[in-house]
């Protein structure tokens, strides 16, 4: 944390069904800091709305390649469709929302070069992972080289988005039609009804898909539930050795290694916020449908509480920290992020070092000694261009964030 102040299906929504997933996965449980990237500069006319009434997706420059498919809402106030860009990369794209959202969020499509999906063949050539059959997991990554920290090891594109909106609105069976509507229409269904169903309530197997498999982002500024089939065949761990950077623009996941990698050794993100004690974890993770027994679940008990007690420690501390801070304490908030700092590597909490950096720099900043606040600054910019999150680190973005601190934390001290 910064310093500053989911019966009777003739009637049911999808909502019990899917809308859980708000609390679910986001950002594949990885650092609050998103993947700065500046928009493409498309030029692109914004197209006007369409439905299963309208023609306009039949014109040559119409990014839909089939008509779309749709259903109102049980109140008819509003309509849900699902389209379709059969071309867009090598899977094909689709998206289950209203017509205005669609109109709205299709610049990416006309991406250029096309997007390709990352080969999960048992034999990936050129990649540095292969797609093996893991114990107890199903499929999953491993790699078949070392690969560096930081290095990036797949490069992602979300080939199917639900408006979580649709999911509270439209008749299960109805919303059931054009789930399977938006799969079926892909150039390669199979990238998506293939991957994993763990679902124990899901009463179809495109809502047994999602509910595995997908991730919360937005479209626009809309909540959706997306589906990465690449990513989604990479395993949980809580003490993972990769990590996701999301590219809002085009609807991308980038994984890299959060850590030096060797040849032989499986990949691994998180699903959840890291962090967090094992009991929290468990709970968090049965919404996946397994109980986790990855290397720090199934370590010794006393390892375990070991690190359940770092971990809370850790909360208690940055918790400490925000309310010293804003109590006008700033050097006592100094010495609990430094505790915090001291606690994060017998973790290996990596997405945790830019914030904490970061919150020296502001206390170091609202002090006024300028010279530790731009270390800090750097230091913070440093590891979020390391981890690939910005690029070259200028003076420009040091100078940011002091206007940001000012603007924050002003008339504070």
């Amino acid at each position: 944390m910064a310093l500053r102040g989911v019966r009777d299906l003739s009637s049911a929504t999808l909502s019990a069904l899917l809308i859980w997933f708000q609390l679910g996965r986001t950002g594949l449980g990885y650092s609050s800091v998103p993947l700065t990237q500046r928009p493409l500069g498309l030029d692109v006319a914004c197209p006007l709305p369409v439905d299963d009434k309208a023609e306009s997706w039949r014109y040559r420059r119409s990014l839909w390649t089939h008509q779309p498919e749709c259903e109102h809402s049980m109140d008819r106030t509003a309509r849900y469709c699902a389209y379709t860009n059969a071309q867009h990369g090598s899977r094909g794209w689709s998206v289950v929302t209203s017509p205005e959202t669609a109109a709205d969020s299709v610049s990416f499509l006309s991406l250029s070069p096309p997007l390709k999906a990352p080969s999960l063949t048992s034999d990936s050539h050129g990649a540095p992972y292969k797609v093996v059959e893991m114990p107890g997991k199903g499929r999953g990554l491993v790699a078949v080289r070392d690969i560096k920290q930081y290095e990036e090891i797949l490069l992602d594109y979300a080939t199917l988005l639900v408006d979580i909106e649709f999911t509270t609105k439209v008749p299960a069976v109805l919303g059931y039609r054009l789930l399977h509507a938006a799969v079926d229409r892909l150039s390669d269904p199979a990238s998506v009804l293939d991957l994993g169903q763990s679902n124990g309530f899901a009463q179809d197997v495109v809502e047994n898909v999602v509910r595995t498999n997908a991730f919360h982002t937005n479209l626009g500024e809309v909540p959706h539930l997306a589906v990465y089939p690449a990513v989604s065949r990479i395993n949980h761990a809580c003490k993972p050795n990769a990590y996701t950077r999301f590219m809002p623009e085009t609807l991308q996941v980038s994984v890299a290694a959060a850590r030096d990698i060797p040849t032989g050794e499986e990949i691994s993100i998180s699903y959840i916020p890291l962090g967090q004690p094992t009991p929290e974890r468990q709970r968090r993770l049965h919404k996946w449908g397994f109980t986790c027994t990855c290397s720090l679940c199934s370590a010794p008990e006393a390892e375990r509480e070991a690190s359940d007690a770092r971990r809370r420690e850790i909360e208690r501390l940055r918790d400490d920290a925000v309310r010293a801070f804003q109590a006008g304490r700033p050097y006592t908030a100094l010495r609990l992020t430094k505790q915090v700092l001291a606690l994060l590597p017998a973790e290996g909490l990596f997405p945790l070092y830019s914030e904490q950096y970061e919150n020296m720099a502001r206390i170091f900043y609202v002090v006024r000694d300028m010279e530790n606040a731009e270390r800090y600054a750097n230091m913070s910019l440093g590891v979020l261009r390391e981890q690939g999150y910005v690029g070259e680190v200028g003076r420009e973005m040091v100078e940011g964030m002091w206007r940001r601190f000012e603007d924050e934390e002003g008339g504070r001290y």
